[in-house]
């Protein structure tokens, strides 16, 4: 019998931890180049698929743990026949298919060895995929050149399916970049031959695929940096006079339009980037009229682009430097200059302060990075004060709260380096790291459960990153194929609902507003208990 369950779970609420802890899960390969080199984590169907290689010889394969255990971790197909490593780009989940190349042929994967083929002989650029309306689009070439001459290609997992959207430059690459989805459209850098590169946007037709805007009369406008606010696209541009500036767009040319003029003095420019919502506005760091770059945020419009903070050091141009930003338990993280100490500390930012106050003061600076909302706890990578190199850090937002964890012996044996963070799956957070050998990278992961995965439980439902500013995931049960899910705001009105199929669905709520909404979930044979979520 259908069911509708109405249990609210309030996700922001903190939770007891025993402790932390950090395991190299695997050990793959160890004299290897690379050892395991897991890269492009990706949940997909309930298990965690990446493209890695246990092979003497580095032939890189397909790869999935079903539980996120070393033990779990199998082959589910070798995609090339010799030494090729690293071969695999772009795992891409398009519906109930992994999309990937191996830059010379576009590949899909159900999960298993048997559904896992060869879609088209292309040679495909490193720029990375967009998703839009069940087809994945890239930077491709079917004439397999040497440099690539590529243009716009989409697919849908079939052979017939792949075809060439538009050949955007005729007389050479188009040197596609940069391609973000959102409303309806694909927003990207492309090159026609004729007007250097600019702004381009694609519904996914040749007709509909067109240069949005010249940004840049004299030279390229290099958009960088898109983000979805308020019903619109941000995003860092240059003009060719004003140097590098905040834009905004609607996907129209009317519409697309530059928002601020800061710093054209010398053509300093803003250099907007590092872009985080919080609390109904952007955050990012630019620059200031010196070129010190600092911490600014805007409400979308020219006057409402301010700087929040502010610092200056001797002799050179660092400035407050807010290079990496989170968002956790309501509160804005980010790493930040403190010029008093000449360190680089944890700051926080809460919905009432309109400046940051300083976390953590470590002698030597913790130089935090990567930050990360796990659970109950913000992830980071820093330097310990006893060996000054980097390690991974946990805190609950507090500087008495803050841990440095590491695996057993591995303590002192080399610098952690991780290269790909942060993935969560199966009550943990997933990365890439190298501990016991300097290029040993391996698949670890952080819990706050001390027998790590053995001790998991499945949970309900999960939704992240919450609160957000308006993008979603919503992860199902692996026990669950299908389900009904709707949102509504705090009035009961719906503002979205789908029938989710695959374990992660993705629900935006960017063109509404601020507040807090419902996530209710139907299914047929099982419960599942409603959920808060937050949309900055």
């Amino acid at each position: 019998m259908k069911q509708i369950y109405t249990l609210i779970f309030v996700l922001l609420i903190c939770t007891s931890v025993e402790s932390q802890y950090v395991q190299k899960v695997t050990s793959m390969n160890y004299f290897g180049a690379n050892g395991l080199n897991p890269v492009n984590l990706t949940v997909f169907n309930g298990k965690l698929y990446f493209f890695g290689t246990n092979d003497v010889n580095f032939v890189d394969y397909l790869m999935v743990t079903p539980d996120g255990s070393a033990a779990g971790v199998t082959v589910v197909k070798q995609i090339d026949s010799m030494m090729q490593y690293p071969s695999l780009k772009h795992l891409n989940i398009l519906n109930n298919l992994l999309i990937f190349d191996n830059h010379t042929q576009l590949w899909k994967s159900d999960g298993t060895a048997a559904g896992t083929s060869s879609v088209a002989n292309l040679t495909i650029s490193s720029e990375n995929y967009a998703v839009l309306n069940n087809k994945v689009y890239f930077a491709g070439d079917n004439t397999n050149s040497n440099p690539i001459i590529d243009q716009l290609w989409q697919s849908d997992g079939t052979a017939a399916g792949t075809t060439l959207v538009k050949t955007i430059n005729a007389s050479g690459p188009a040197n596609i970049s940069n391609m973000y989805s959102y409303g309806g459209k694909i927003y990207f850098n492309a090159n026609d031959g004729v007007n250097q590169s600019q702004l381009w946007i694609s519904d996914g037709t040749a007709a509909g695929t067109m240069m949005l805007k010249r940004l840049n009369p004299t030279g390229e406008s290099s958009a960088s940096y898109f983000i979805a606010y308020n019903g619109k696209v941000y995003f860092s541009a240059s003009d060719g006079v004003n140097g590098v500036q905040l834009w905004a767009t609607d996907g129209t040319t009317g519409g697309t339009g530059e928002i601020t003029h800061i710093n054209v003095t010398g053509v300093v420019g803003l250099y907007p980037g590092n872009f985080t919502l919080y609390n109904s506005k952007m955050y990012f760091m630019g620059a200031d009229s010196s070129a010190y770059f600092q911490l600014w945020a805007t409400d979308g419009t020219t006057a409402g682009t301010v700087k929040v903070k502010t610092d200056y050091t001797n002799n050179t141009y660092s400035g407050f430097q807010p290079a990496s930003m989170a968002v956790h338990k309501n509160k804005l993280y980010m790493s930040g200059y403190d010029s008093l100490s000449k360190t680089t500390q944890l700051w926080v930012m809460d919905s009432v302060a309109d400046t940051p106050s300083k976390v953590t003061s470590f002698a030597h600076g913790l130089d935090p990075s990567k930050l990360f909302s796990f659970q109950d706890k913000l992830i980071m990578t820093g330097y310990d004060t006893i060996s000054n190199e980097e390690q991974l850090f946990a805190t609950d937002g507090t500087a008495a709260g803050i841990v440095c964890p590491v695996p057993p012996g591995t303590a002192g044996e080399s610098i952690f380096y991780p290269w790909q963070a942060w993935v969560p799956f199966n009550n943990a957070v997933y990365f890439t790291a190298a501990y016991t050998f300097w290029s040993d990278y391996q698949l670890c992961r952080y819990t706050e459960f001390p027998s790590g995965i053995s001790h998991m439980a499945e949970e309900p439902l999960a939704v992240y990153p919450n609160p957000s500013g308006g993008i979603f995931n919503v992860v199902l049960p692996k026990s669950i194929t299908s389900a009904q899910i709707e949102v509504s705001d705090i009035t009961g009105l719906p503002v979205y609902h789908k029938t989710a199929v695959n374990a992660i669905t993705t629900i935006d709520l960017t063109n509404h507003p601020s507040g807090v909404y419902i996530l209710k979930v139907t299914t047929d044979n099982q419960t599942i208990p409603t959920k808060k979520i937050i949309r900055n």
